[in-house]
């Protein structure tokens, strides 16, 4: 197991994700988000709310 550093800052929708890798953006509301990692690749996600389970793509 790796150590991770993460913070991140939400702005209504959008959030902004700070890491060792640089900076990622991404959009959503209710458990879907749509975003762009630091390194470039585009992703979208669904979750539970509340629950920390969520399925990324």
């Amino acid at each position: 197991m790796a150590w991770r550093f993460r913070k991140s800052k939400n702005i209504g929708p959008f959030r902004a994700t700070v890491s060792k890798k640089g900076v990622g953006t991404s959009f959503g509301f209710l458990g879907f988000r749509f975003g762009v990692s630091p390194d470039g690749r585009k992703y979208w996600s669904f979750g539970i709310p509340g629950t920390r389970l969520y399925y990324l793509k």
